[in-house]
């Protein structure tokens, strides 16, 4: 019995060698057959290179989907993301999952910089690239450290890199539309969080957005059809919304109070990136100006049948002439109207004589001073005229009228071109252009040496034949033209046509 217990303990031993010894043989086998550790990621494109924070493959890395600019809407094949990149050789990869496999993407044969020359109107105004993406292991670089805007389309096999240089832009800002006040880098070049900060800025009571490098999109395809009319592949490079939910090409964001605010941008690896506007102080008084300017005169209505014997023109009852407020300048008051030779007028805050100014001494250029005399009609005789009262400078322009088109219809945005100079044509009372240049939205605007502003903020437009103006009001409807058609305008009764 003992030798049989003996035996079994023997051969027990034996038997588990034996299984022990084939586990770690399968093992070693197992690892021989697949040395490659699993993708631990989601299927995606992702952003890969020493040139980054992201050195191998990462969920901070993903590429996300983003909208076309055009109809702001979601386009899956779209994806972008915002990262930190070494200036120099390292750069990076766009690599695509799927399952197990990888794709390792970089720049085509036609990647190449979009400089001055070739960027269109909404461009960022700094070198940017653009072109083909290809599988290959040649690496996407940049020649400085800094922020930078990766997209790709993975339909057109389009990738575009630009640098992000944030700013803030809006009625609110001190620059207006026109260009944007700039948040410097604060700090050092860091791979993983970056902050874009300007420490004091006034802010009116009014809109802005943030966007960078003074660019609203970028162009992938101009002309890829999206149906209805509709063409292009864009991507933003503007936010709005809200300052705690910031969206790409989102609304503008409203500003309460007049005040001094610090404003900053902050980029982190994987989160995104983030606005705040904190205040600081506040602003310096502004001058008051009365936020209505109305003209009265007998250059404005001849006929002197009243019973009083007194010129129409000169009873505020029956005269109603608002001047338009200048956007973002609460100094300025404009006008294009018809005045009647050898006749005169004047301007009061309000339909009474309270306050009410005219111009004093001789004019130079058709600008005179602010004083208390009438202001006369020019020695050129009746027609249209445009006035302008500038309420710092104390200043009055009267001179001939002056509209241009700008825009994509005309060809440019380009302010003031003699080729887009509308015709006065005060025999038939109309100021006219003839023949646009191409099918797109009407933009046009009213110029003079002393309305001293950008284009938009002297804007008007034809809605339902009549002549509406933009004021201090946000951007107005739009109103297509068709290639050749002509656009006459009649400020005597405020209508126009588009024919």
């Amino acid at each position: 019995m003992r030798d049989y217990l003996k035996m079994l303990v023997r051969y027990s031993w034996l038997a588990l060698a034996l299984v022990l010894t084939f586990t770690f043989s399968s093992c070693k086998d197992d690892d021989d057959d697949d040395p490659v550790p699993p993708i631990l990621v989601e299927d995606g494109f992702y952003v890969v290179g020493s040139g980054t924070a992201l050195t191998e493959l990462d969920s901070k890395g993903m590429m996300k989907v983003t909208k076309n600019e055009v109809l702001q809407e979601t386009r899956p094949e779209l994806l972008e993301m915002y990262i930190a990149v070494k200036g120099g050789t390292d750069g990076f990869n766009i690599v695509e999952v799927t399952g197990q496999t990888k794709k390792t993407y970089g720049p085509g044969n036609d990647f190449a910089v979009v400089g001055e020359a070739d960027r269109v109107t909404d461009d960022p105004k700094v070198d940017f690239w653009r072109g083909s993406y290809i599988e290959t292991a040649t690496k996407f670089t940049v020649p400085e450290d800094g922020l930078y805007h990766v997209v790709i389309d993975t339909e057109l096999g389009v990738a575009v890199i630009c640098p992000v240089e944030w700013g803030v832009i809006g009625g609110a800002t001190p620059t207006g539309w026109s260009g944007s006040t700039p948040l410097p880098m604060k700090g050092a070049f860091d791979l993983n969080t970056m902050t874009f900060e300007a420490a004091e800025v006034t802010l009116l009571v009014n809109e802005y957005k943030f966007r960078y490098s003074d660019g609203w999109k970028i162009v992938l395809d101009e002309n890829y059809d999206l149906g209805g009319g509709n063409k292009g592949i864009k991507v933003n490079t503007n936010f709005g919304g809200a300052l705690n939910a910031l969206v790409a090409g989102g609304a503008n964001i409203a500003n309460a109070t007049y005040a001094v605010y610090k404003i900053s941008m902050t980029w982190t690896l994987g989160t995104g990136t983030t606005a705040a506007v904190t205040y600081v102080k506040d602003g310096e008084p502004l001058p008051e100006y009365p936020e209505e300017l109305y003209m009265v005169g007998s250059a404005l209505d001849t006929a002197d049948t009243d019973v009083d014997g007194t010129p129409d023109g000169w009873q505020w009852t029956l005269a109603n002439y608002p001047m338009i407020p200048v956007h973002s300048h609460p100094e300025l008051f404009w006008k294009i109207v018809w005045l009647y030779e050898g006749e005169g007028f004047k301007f009061a805050p309000q339909r009474d004589w309270i306050g009410d100014f005219g111009k004093t001494g001789d004019a130079t250029d058709g600008v005179f001073g602010k004083g208390a005399d009438n202001v006369p009609v020019p020695d050129a005789g009746s027609g249209y005229y445009i006035v302008v009262v500038d309420l710092e400078n104390e200043t009055v322009e009267v001179n001939p009228a002056t509209v241009y088109g700008i825009g994509d219809a005309f060809g440019s945005y380009d302010e003031k071109k003699p080729e887009y100079l509308f015709t006065v044509d005060n025999a038939n009372k109309v100021i006219k252009f003839t023949d646009v240049l191409a099918a797109t939205e009407l933009r046009m605007y009213a110029a003079a040496s002393t309305l001293a502003c950008d284009w938009w903020q002297a804007e008007f437009m034809i809605l339902e034949g009549v002549i509406e103006f933009r004021g201090t009001g946000n951007d107005q409807a739009r109103v297509a033209v068709t290639a050749g058609q002509d656009v006459s305008l009649n400020f005597k009764d405020l209508t126009g046509t588009i024919e």
